[in-house]
């Protein structure tokens, strides 16, 4: 999972901020949000322009760094602080697989151009240069010690080329290495309705929602998906010139199109399910979804129906929200709930010294400013 990430000069972000999900505390409610001692489920708040997208971002670089799965670059665009006098971005990510912990940091110039990485994996560093102070590369993966390249050869990190050309041996350092290039090829981060936006998971883009459904068999799944979520409308599908199309029947024999008869609420919630079909097949799953604004089209009954439906499944997921709504303790729990600022990140739970229970109302408390402004 990951456990933490620190960035510095990104975006929204002049100084280093740090995201932990490590800093929990002791409650006996709503223990499935937390997973050996890290925050699986959480949502984010903050006023407009706070960071919440520029974080979604800072989490998904690894994606463009590491892997061949789909990203927009035109999302990284003004890619350092505008405020900032300084010309490299910073990122130190934090991952824990077995109770034990990864640091992977990097450093660079814009989206594409890294200027340093480091691997440190059981308190042994693999992976080490920068190319600011010198040219020397450290590689100590055991099964690379005849590995023969230069810097000034690569320009693309060497963690990706290790991972496609190297046959490491099989020890323990490795397998966890193979382990977070898996969690980071699975990560998965979407907008909502107005974007139709999507980074990491796979490299193919511009998919057909329903066709997709159909084809893989999950349209039964969808019906009742619909269902649980409060949608009375019977759905069907009809095939148009060989791509599958979603209708609402009224009646014996009346359909009309999808697009044309469903609020945006449903619209949205079309999206989720494409992006989320598979999360209860293990193998499919991805490791780490971000949905920004997630209910900006929801009621907030549907807005605790999506929350619990992640929740109950085995992966990480961060939500951005302005719904106060779901601040609370029936939902989640107090580390679970984060407030994001240019300056500081931090849970509901880090945020105040007042002891928190379950009976507080936590909205109400995020009003009057008891975790800061």
């Amino acid at each position: 999972m990951l456990k933490s990430l620190t960035v510095s000069n990104f975006k929204a972000f002049k100084e280093p901020v740090t995201i932990d999900f490590s800093t929990t505390g002791n409650y006996a409610f709503n223990t499935e949000a937390v997973k050996n001692g890290i925050v699986k489920t959480a949502v984010m708040y903050g006023k407009n322009a706070s960071g919440k997208s520029s974080l979604g971002l800072a989490i998904f670089d690894i994606v463009g760094t590491l892997t061949d799965n789909y990203v927009n670059q035109a999302n990284y665009i003004n890619y350092l602080n505008r405020f900032s006098y300084k010309n490299v971005v910073s990122f130190e990510y934090k991952f824990s697989f077995h109770n034990q912990e990864i640091i992977y940091s990097y450093s660079k110039v814009d989206f594409k151009n890294l200027i340093s990485e480091k691997l440190i994996i059981n308190n042994k560093t693999l992976v080490e240069y920068d190319r600011f102070k010198s040219m020397n590369l450290t590689l100590n993966f055991e099964g690379a010690e005849n590995v023969n390249i230069q810097l000034n050869q690569l320009n693309f990190s060497i963690l990706r080329f290790v991972k496609a050309n190297v046959i490491l041996a099989k020890n323990e350092e490795n397998l966890l290495f193979e382990e977070m290039y898996q969690f980071v090829n699975r990560m998965l981060l979407f907008w909502s309705l107005e974007r139709r936006e999507f980074v990491g998971y796979t490299p193919v883009s511009g998919q057909s929602l329903i066709d997709k459904i159909v084809k893989e068999g999950h349209f039964s799944d969808l019906q009742r998906f619909f269902k649980d979520a409060g949608f009375d409308d019977e759905l069907e599908h009809v095939n148009i010139n060989g791509t599958e199309q979603l209708v609402i029947k009224y009646g014996e024999n009346n359909t009309m199109d999808f697009g044309l008869a469903c609020s945006s609420g449903m619209s949205s919630l079309l999206l989720v399910y494409y992006w989320l079909e598979d999360i209860a097949d293990e193998s499919k799953c991805p490791s780490f979804i971000f949905i920004d604004e997630f209910d900006a089209f929801y009621h907030f009954e549907l807005s605790y129906f999506i929350i619990e439906r992640l929740k109950s499944y085995n992966c990480q997921v961060l939500l951005t929200t302005h719904n106060t709504s779901i601040f609370t303790n029936d939902l989640l729990r107090p580390d679970c709930y984060y407030i994001c600022s240019k300056d500081k990140i931090v849970n509901a739970h880090n945020a105040t010294l007042k002891e928190i229970r379950f009976g507080h109302n936590l909205e109400k408390l995020y009003r009057g400013g008891t975790f800061g402004k």
